[in-house]
């Protein structure tokens, strides 16, 4: 049987970048999430034909890559929109807030990227997956990782909440595992192939199967729970990317192939081809609609309801970019021999013999032309030109090859610019793999050189990730929330040089969300009941025009928040609350809330009416002690955040009182930073504020004693720091330099910077040279901006 053929409903156009994940929780509301950063949502303002109105739900630095919907709860009666993607940070919103409106809920935990998510059927917990090799359970409204669910060596593409206690993941490690709420693994399997989405079946699926999966392979399996094996669809011609299932029970798939597909048992009864490179993501509606995102940045919602059709209009524009797509003959099977290939008269007297076969013919003008056979309308229908390349005719050689573009990348000043060769049918983030391989360059630079090859060629948009400016002179700031993995920053024509030495600027960490801070504190502060350990109305509405504020304060200007009488009386519970409160990962909010007030306030309360010492009251509350530090990672990463604020901001006497004991507590700190890349991006950060303080300093002989001390710890961490791999399998956190950066950066400060003989020959003894060397046999000398570092370094010393 051939179920009634989808037909184009709404295009959904705005996105500057891929879309790389949809939802379509029902037929009023439509989500989208892009490589340009930005969730939306699009909602139905007509149905006949459906039109959609668009607004911003969330916009990042980084893009977006996955999307889960909450059904409607008593607290959140309109549902959650979960999304995440590049910063590891994963949202929850309700549907009706917009980008300028704070989150109901941050979840941190992730230290890479989040590529998978799925909520239960009853709202109370969601499930990721993500690159760092690990999937998490997190309950609604706590917004903290409850459980890790442990044994998978890769990346973990899909993840699946499969019933109210039973949870699915698919990996890169080609596992598929079963686990329970609490964690526990209850059964586990290796699939063929990598897996890469995961969909749970209908009760009683015809084929007595309880869930599908889908490979790298182009198949997609259908499981039962206990591991058995019950069909194999095939169809697709390259990676499935995304899976879902109709009301109906048909499985929909689309792939890199371009290609959504509708299966009905394991039959393919329809093929809709995309005019793009990859069709990323499919979603369901209840309706039985579905909506498909896609490389060309448009997101398109298929309908089997004439009544909820598109126009004629709009369906006549989506099949002429169909028909005037271009299809690489790279991506063809086999040799295209003109002479050999039939006429136009073949699509009169021959039929297909299945959904979506395929058939190269020779068109009237002469070019061959690639046509699909659809059985519901027993017709060829034309689907591109098939090209030697979709780009120029003017060739250029290299490397014995022909390309459409051969660029020259400056990667520094005065030495002969890279090659990099391109054809525009080529995806252009594996073109820009290939260079940077080949280059032996870090794979942080992977985004922007892609971005520059689509920017140069008008090409196809597999997406990007914006890079913004923030109050960090290097371009990482603007990236920097808890739980990210810092990336570096490049451009494909040096602009810009590194920092010279000595550096004269205090660094801040100051990007977040305080509103957010304040409302977990606000959360939080409701189990301390009426002890002394609460905070009390006065003192929440206190810091709550203070979060609002703060919300609204451009951290990039020089701190110039005013104190007020109002601060200083709540201050004593905040610093109460950011270094008491049980247990100590309640205290991350309030201590946030510190960290932003430290980089905004113009001066601190003067002492004599400040009651409070909060850097004595943090170094006070054991967070740094040899025992007790690895459990409390977090406050550490927060409170050497804060530490680094006062210092850019006002608090430079309270630091300066106090720094001979925060060094000492940096030191059992560092051990963190050799596993902890957040710990060492807050880590190092703060030693560069305390170069920079110490060359600053009216008292030469003080700052040469913390010289030393520093120096000390600085040659230690950057030993301690692994080789770089440049691989592109290789996980981000071993192709992260930005600590080793700036603790180079704070090292070279301190010698370069406080010009004293004695700094110098604790230099030599302390064999500052040795270190250097380790940096290049470690490869970070790849990089431009730790050349010049060096080279200044050497000369200096």
């Amino acid at each position: 049987m051939v179920s009634q053929e989808f037909k184009l409903s709404a295009v959904l156009q705005g996105h500057t970048s891929d879309v790389r994940a949809v939802l379509l929780p029902d037929p009023s509301l439509a989500i989208t999430a892009s490589r340009d950063g930005s969730t939306r949502t699009w909602k139905q303002t007509s149905s006949s034909p459906p039109t959609y109105d668009p607004s911003e739900s969330s916009h990042g630095a980084q893009y977006k890559t996955c999307l889960a919907f909450a059904p409607s709860t008593k607290e959140y009666p309109d549902g959650l929109i979960i999304s995440s993607g590049q910063d590891a940070l994963i949202e929850a919103r309700q549907p009706s807030t917009t980008a300028e409106v704070n989150a109901d809920g941050f979840m941190v935990g992730h230290s890479n990227q989040v590529c998978s998510l799925d909520v239960s059927s009853t709202g109370d917990w969601i499930v990721s997956g993500s690159w760092d090799s690990s999937a998490r359970i997190w309950q609604v409204g706590r917004w903290e990782p409850e459980v890790e669910l442990q044994g998978h060596t890769a990346t973990v593409w899909a993840v699946l909440a499969f019933d109210k206690d039973t949870i699915i993941t698919g990996c890169a490690d080609k596992g598929i595992r079963i686990f329970d709420l609490r964690g526990k693994l209850r059964h586990g399997w290796e699939n063929k192939d990598v897996v890469r989405a995961l969909v749970r079946l209908p009760e009683g699926h015809a084929s007595g199967a309880d869930f599908a999966s889908a490979s790298n392979d182009s198949a997609i399996r259908l499981w039962t729970l206990k591991g058995d094996l019950v069909a194999e669809l095939w169809g697709h011609e390259a990676f499935i990317y995304s899976l879902a299932v109709l009301p109906s029970g048909e499985i929909v798939s689309s792939g890199e192939d371009r290609s959504v597909r509708v299966w009905q048992g394991t039959e393919c009864v329809q093929v809709i081809t995309l005019p793009a490179i990859s069709a990323w993501s499919v979603a369901a509606s209840p309706n039985g609609d579905i909506i498909a995102g896609s490389s060309d940045k448009i997101a398109r919602i298929f309908t089997r309801e004439p009544d909820r059709e598109a126009s004629a209009e709009t369906i006549a524009e989506f099949n002429g970019q169909l028909q005037s797509s271009a299809v690489p003959k790279q991506s063809m099977d086999g040799q295209l021999n003109m002479q050999d290939m039939p006429g136009p008269e073949f699509l009169t007297q021959k039929s297909g013999t299945k959904e979506g076969q395929s058939a190269i013919i020779k068109d009237t003008d002469g070019n061959p032309t690639l046509y699909q056979w659809s059985m519901s309308q027993q017709t060829w229908i034309k689907i591109g030109t098939v090209v030697d390349s979709a780009g120029s005719s003017s060739k250029q050689q290299y490397g014995g090859k022909e390309y459409d573009y051969v660029f020259d990348i400056d990667i520094e000043d005065g030495k002969p610019p890279l090659k990099l060769p391109y054809n525009v049918t080529q995806n252009p983030y594996e073109a820009a793999t290939k260079f940077l391989q080949d280059n032996e360059l870090p794979l942080t630079y992977l985004d922007e050189t892609a971005n520059f090859i689509i920017k140069n060629t008008q090409g196809a948009t597999l997406g990007q990730s914006s890079a913004t400016t923030g109050a960090d002179p290097w371009g990482t700031e603007s990236r920097y929330r808890p739980g990210e993995v810092p990336q570096s920053t490049y451009q494909s024509k040096a602009t810009s040089t590194p920092q010279p030495l000595p550096q004269k600027q205090y660094l801040s960490i100051v990007l977040g969300k305080p509103a957010t801070a304040f409302e977990q504190v606000s959360k939080k502060n409701a189990d301390y009941g009426e002890t002394d350990m609460a905070l009390t109305k006065s003192d929440l509405h206190t810091l709550s025009v203070f979060a609002q504020q703060l919300a609204k304060y451009d951290f990039s200007r020089s701190p110039s928040l005013p104190y007020s009488n109002e601060l200083v009386s709540v201050l004593p519970s905040l610093v109460k609350a950011a270094t008491q409160w049980q247990p100590p990962n309640n205290r991350l909010a309030p201590l946030d809330l510190l960290r932003f007030l430290a980089a905004a306030l113009q001066t601190l309360p003067p002492q004599d009416v400040n009651t409070v010492d909060p850097v004595a009251a943090v170094l006070g509350s054991n967070i740094f002690d040899e025992g007790s530090i690895d459990a409390n990672a977090k406050l550490v990463m927060m409170s050497v955040r804060f530490f680094s604020n006062l210092l850019y901001g006002s608090g430079k006497k309270v630091i300066d009182a106090h720094l001979d004991s925060i060094i000492e507590s940096l030191k059992p700190a560092s051990k963190l930073a050799k596993s902890d890349n957040n710990v060492a991006i807050a880590l190092t950060t703060l030693y560069v504020n305390i170069s920079v303080f110490l060359t600053s300093s009216n008292d030469p002989d003080v700052a040469v004693a913390r010289g030393f001390q520093i120096l000390e710890e600085l040659c230690q961490l950057i030993s301690s720091f692994p080789a770089v791999n440049h691989s592109a399998g290789a996980a981000p956190a071993g192709q992260s330099t930005e600590p080793a950066y700036r603790a180079l950066v704070a090292l070279g400060t301190i010698i370069v910077g406080l010009k004293h003989a004695d700094i110098k020959e604790a230099a030599k003894a302390l064999d500052v040279a040795t270190v250097l060397e380790q940096l290049q046999s470690k490869q970070y000398l790849k990089e431009p901006r730790f050349q010049a570092l060096v080279t200044q370094l050497r000369s200096s010393l």
